[in-house]
C-alpha cells in the first residue's frame, strides 16, 4: 500500500468519522424538529441521517480491513447518495412562498376542526407560542368569549398576556427556518459527498490491484 493510498485511507476514516457525527446530529434534529417542520422535510432529515451513518461505519470496516467487497458497497453508497442530493437540489424547487402556503394551508386545516372540535389548536398553540390562526382575536370572530390556556404562556391562564402572534405565522417562521438550515448546507454536502466518493472508488481500485499482487 503506497504513501497516496494510505494518506486517502485516513483522510477517508476521518470524514467518515465527521459524516457519522453529521448523520447522528440529523436524526436528532428531525427528532426535535417532529411537529415544527414539514413531514417530508423530517422524512428527508430522517432518511439522509440514517443512510449517513451506516455508510460511514460501511466505510471504516471497508477500509481498515482493506475489503474490496466493503469498499465497493461503501463507494457504491456514497455515489447513491450524491445523485440523490443532486436530485434533491434539482428537482425538488422549495421557495419561501411555498413552505409559506404549506404552513397556512396546515393551519387552516387544524383551524377548521377547531370550529367543530374545540381545542384541536391546543396542540399547535403549545408547540409553536401562538393564539388563533391569525391572532387571538379569530376566538372573538367566532364568538368564543375567552381565550384557550394554550394560548397563555405555561398553559395557564393568569398574569402574563396571551401570545399576540398567529399560528399561521409561527408555523410559518418555524418551517422556514428548518427549510433554510437543508438549503445552507446543500452544496457543501454534495462537495463533501463527490471527494468521499471519489476516493472511495480510487481505494477499491488499489486495494483489488493489492489482491492482485498478493495471488502471484
Amino acid at each position: 500500500m503506497g504513501c497516496t493510498s494510505g494518506c486517502l485511507k485516513l483522510f477517508l476514516n476521518i470524514l467518515n468519522s465527521i459524516n457519522m457525527l453529521v448523520g447522528f446530529l440529523l436524526i436528532a434534529v428531525a427528532t426535535i424538529s417532529l411537529g415544527q417542520a414539514p413531514p417530508f422535510f423530517i422524512l428527508y432529515f430522517y432518511i439522509i441521517g440514517a443512510f449517513a451513518f451506516v455508510t460511514s461505519i460501511i466505510g471504516c470496516c471497508g477500509i481498515c480491513r482493506e475489503s474490496v467487497c466493503l469498499t465497493t458497497a461503501y463507494a457504491v453508497m456514497l455515489l447513491v447518495y450524491f445523485v440523490v442530493q443532486l436530485m434533491w437540489v434539482f428537482g425538488f424547487k422549495f421557495d419561501e412562498n411555498t413552505i409559506k402556503n404549506y404552513a397556512a394551508n396546515d393551519v387552516e386545516k387544524i383551524w377548521n376542526e377547531e370550529l367543530v372540535h374545540p381545542g384541536a389548536m391546543n396542540a399547535t398553540q403549545l408547540l409553536f407560542d401562538c393564539c388563533g390562526r391569525n391572532g387571538p382575536g379569530d376566538y372573538s370572530a367566532i364568538n368564543r368569549d375567552t381565550l384557550p390556556s394554550s394560548c397563555y404562556p405555561n398553559n395557564e391562564i393568569g398574569d402574563l398576556p396571551p401570545f399576540t402572534k398567529g399560528c399561521v405565522q409561527a408555523v410559518s417562521e418555524s418551517y422556514l427556518s428548518t427549510f433554510k438550515y437543508s438549503s445552507s448546507s446543500e452544496w457543501l454536502e454534495i462537495i463533501f459527498s463527490a471527494i468521499m466518493c471519489l476516493a472511495a472508488f480510487y481505494l477499491v481500485r488499489r486495494f483489488r490491484k493489492d489482491r492482485r499482487r498478493y495471488h502471484y
